[in-house]
């Protein structure tokens, strides 16, 4: 479910190297803020844990702002969270809202899960994506449908920047 959040809560920033993603975030000191570290290593297809990323973090010694080496030092050490079967795991953890075996998952539920975990979506940011999904009259997506979406989602985004 988190790989999910990720994907989906950094799609637009999905194919940017760390020095692009820095520069989004840095100060007028050409530091970013710890806050700012997760979704700069979120941004390199990394799918560490917030506690991964904080282990990482302290492991290099930063207080409460980052340089650009700091940074590329907290996304090597984390590249091990790097996800290469991105339509696996999308599926996997849509299984896990699959109440009924019928490989449905429920919105409500999909949508309360990403507004609570992690860096948390906005309502704006889930609803965007539910509005291009075909929910069924039980408030219901079928979970290979949905991931076609999220992947063509990931896809148009990547071909974007390309």
């Amino acid at each position: 479910l988190f790989v999910l959040f990720c994907l989906l809560n950094n799609r637009k920033k999905m194919n940017i190297d760390v020095d692009g993603a820095f520069e989004l975030f840095q100060t007028k000191k050409k530091k970013v803020k710890r806050s700012d570290i997760g979704m700069i290593v979120r941004s390199q297809h990394l799918c560490a844990t917030d506690a991964e990323i904080d282990v990482a973090v302290n492991s290099a010694g930063i207080g409460d702002e980052a340089s650009l080496g700091e940074v590329k030092k907290v996304v090597a050490t984390l590249g091990h969270t790097k996800n290469d079967d991105v339509e696996g795991t999308i599926r996997r953890a849509l299984k896990l809202f699959d109440t009924t075996g019928g490989d449905v998952a429920a919105v409500s539920e999909i949508s309360h899960a990403l507004q609570n975990i992690g860096a948390k979506m906005s309502v704006e940011d889930i609803d965007e994506i539910f509005r291009q999904a075909d929910v069924d009259a039980f408030g219901q997506v079928d979970i290979d449908e949905f991931t076609r979406l999220v992947m063509g989602m990931l896809g148009e985004e990547e071909q974007a920047s390309a």
